[in-house]
Order: structure tokens, then sequence, then C-alpha cells
């Protein structure tokens, strides 16, 4: 692939403190959101691929204005920045290569991981006339509209879900095939956008995702690892199991809806 030019930040990856995970938005998402301005500047960066191998990723930084000349002047003459439009670019140099219709970006990363080297060199994943890059980015070249573009998918919310938001008090847990009941302090939420948490051993647990059809129950619970949970929900009345229901190791937990 020939990626020598000029390429922009259409959509990237950032953290959703409000679901606690990275989530792709769009280039137009973000700058309209309320998110810090060091995340909005990298949104507006942009990729500059050269014939000699060389890549420079341009993030724009502060009014010009704002920064002391002397210090301007110095980073100017380096190559470190750049001036356009009144904002100062910040240059990071990277390098990239191509191995047959494969683009590899140097991340500069560096050290180990399980004792193991990590590979600074990261494969960009071409999706239509777009490249994902670092992990982070998803650029276009400058003029073109992308063919696709990454950004969170909303999940639609039945009405039979809607009826199911709110907050569960746990009644108490118990072994499948055991009549000795553990009662504990435990709630779960169930929110209006298909996700939730649960408190439980003093800890807050993310819930990504969940869903209820026809009574049935699927609930994805996330903290070191993942569970998924199926159950039922009578009224106010919910069950989950953190297993097969027919296993005698599985765990049952019992709420009530408050």
């Amino acid at each position: 692939m020939n990626v020598i030019g000029l390429w922009e930040v259409v959509s990237g990856q950032i953290f959703d403190m409000t679901k606690m995970e990275m989530v792709w938005k769009t280039r137009e998402e973000a700058l309209a959101s309320d998110i810090d301005d060091d995340f909005k500047r990298a949104y507006s960066s942009l990729f500059e691929f050269k014939e000699d191998g060389a890549l420079s990723m341009m993030m724009k930084g502060p009014s010009a204005d704002s920064v002391p000349k002397d210090e301007l002047d110095a980073a100017v003459a380096s190559g470190e920045a750049f001036v356009e439009d009144g904002y100062v670019y910040i240059v990071k140099k990277l390098e990239y290569k191509t191995e047959g219709d494969d683009v590899l970006i140097n991340s500069g990363e560096h050290g180990e991981i399980l004792g193991e080297e990590i590979n600074p060199w990261k494969k960009a994943i071409q999706e239509g006339n777009t490249l994902i890059v670092l992990d982070m980015y998803q650029i276009c070249r400058v003029g073109e509209t992308p063919s696709s573009l990454r950004k969170k998918e909303e999940k639609e919310v039945t009405p039979e879900m809607l009826a199911a938001v709110g907050v569960y008090k746990g009644l108490y847990t118990k072994m499948v095939g055991s009549d000795t009941k553990q009662e504990e302090e435990f709630t779960l939420t169930l929110m209006d956008d298909g996700t939730g948490k649960q408190q439980r051993n003093n800890l807050d647990i993310k819930i990504p995702d969940w869903t209820v059809e026809g009574g049935k129950v699927k609930l994805t619970e996330k903290f070191l690892g993942k569970i998924d949970y199926t159950g039922t929900l009578d009224g106010t009345k919910l069950s989950l199991f953190n297993g097969d229901p027919e296993n005698s190791f599985t765990m049952e937990y019992v709420y009530e809806k408050q």
C-alpha cells in the first residue's frame, strides 16, 4: 500500500470515565464533547509519511503567542515543532516500513512482557481508505472522505430491558443443589444504556453488557476477568447463575428489585 503523503485523524480511542473503558470516538464526536483540551488536540493530529521511511506525527499544541519566542524559535529550528494558523504543532519523529502489502510503524516502545521483549513495530490495519495506527488512531488522507469510521456502537435497548432498569438488592447466594443460603451485602444496578455495576465484597464491579428477552437474562461481569451470567427475571425477582445452572459448583445469586 502506498501511504506516502499527509493523513489526518478521523477517529481515535479515548478513555470513557463513565464506562471505565477505552472507546472509539470520531473526531466530530470528540471535538463536540467536554473532554480535556489535550485530548481534543490529539484529534487534530496529522501524520506525514515520507519516501525515506520517516513518519512525522504532528500534534496541535498551544497558540504560538502563548509560548516564549526563544523557546519556540529553538523548537522550530530543531524540527520538533512548527507553526500553522497561529498554533504550535509538536512533531514526534517515528519511522515506518512496508512488508508486502503491510505497513508497520515503529512505536518506539521498549521493555519486556512476561520475559519477552516488546516488538515496537506495530502493523497498521487497513479499513477501506483508512488506517488504524498505533492501536489508537484511525487516519485518512487529507482531502479524502473516510469510507468507514470506528465509533462506539450504541446498543439497542428494548422496552423489556427498560422495564428491568433499576437497583436490585441481593437477598442471598447459594450453590446449585444446596439448601444452604449465604446472606451477604451485595447490590446490582442495571442502567438504561445496557451497562451496569455490581457492589459485592466491597468491590465495584463493572457490568459492560446485559440483556433481557422473554424474561431470560444474560449479563457479563468484568473485573480481573470476565464472567458470563444467565438467569431469569420474574417480576421483581432476579436470579443469576455464574455458570451452568445444572452444575453443582455453580453459584446462584438472588435479588429483589428495589
